[in-house]
């Protein structure tokens, strides 16, 4: 099993404490391979609204060297995890850069074809509040990728560090995050049996009748019928 985790802050506290105790009982359930980014170090750059990726493809991307490689790693894994402080109320900007710069492959445009096979989880804890807001914008974008299935895990903890909460604290965040792992690590073995969601369906269908309006040449329109999608095959 291969699962790409996408980090939304270069600093290792709480939010990565949870992560590695998700990641623990991951490897517990079977053999898992990590392929590990941390943003901004791994994509340093803010999306600068030129469209490119749009209306040259993803490779004119100014800051392509920085988003291939991500890409690569979220195709070619099986599980998908997300982590993100939050940060005055929402999710951490290094975080919403890398989404910016991946809005080509919502479904409206060129999604991946893989992707309508993933499972993700979104991790995300705080010291106030907060959480909330940064699994939804984070989740937003995983369901215009078509994501299978996105699990989440928010943990307002009221403490500057893990070790700072009370040890009966821990242990319930840390049955939690046990519970979902166990959760998203089936959910990845069986994917193949699971149901493509009504919202990827609708959505899908929606464009597919819009984008066989679009004119001859245009880009996501050339994507989609050279995967047979406008002649009613589906990518799920």
């Amino acid at each position: 099993m291969k699962i790409c985790i996408i980090h939304g802050s270069p600093r290792k506290g709480n939010t990565y404490k949870a992560a590695e105790i998700f990641k623990d009982e991951i490897t517990k359930n079977g053999h898992a391979e990590f392929k590990e980014f941390f943003l901004p170090k791994d994509m340093p750059e803010f999306c600068c609204g030129c469209y490119n990726c749009f209306l040259k493809g993803e490779d004119k991307c100014p800051h392509a060297k920085y988003i291939k490689p991500i890409e690569d790693a979220i195709r070619e894994a099986d599980g998908l995890i997300f982590t993100s402080p939050s940060y005055v109320l929402s999710v951490s900007g290094e975080m919403k850069a890398l989404l910016d710069h991946l809005a080509h492959i919502f479904i409206p445009h060129r999604p991946m074809e893989e992707m309508f096979s993933k499972i993700a989880v979104i991790i995300s804890t705080t010291a106030g509040a907060g959480t909330g807001h940064s699994i939804k914008t984070i989740k937003r974008s995983l369901k215009y990728w078509g994501v299978k299935r996105i699990y989440s895990c928010g943990f307002s903890m009221y403490a500057l560090n893990w070790e700072d909460m009370k040890k009966e604290k821990q242990n319930k965040f840390s049955k939690i995050l046990q519970k979902k792992a166990d959760k998203f690590y089936k959910s990845v073995k069986t994917r193949d049996k699971l149901s493509a969601p009504i919202f990827t369906r609708i959505v899908f269908c929606m464009m597919r009748g819009m984008m066989k309006n679009y004119e001859d040449g245009n880009r996501d329109k050339e994507y989609w019928k050279q995967k047979g999608w406008l002649d009613g095959k589906k990518p799920f």
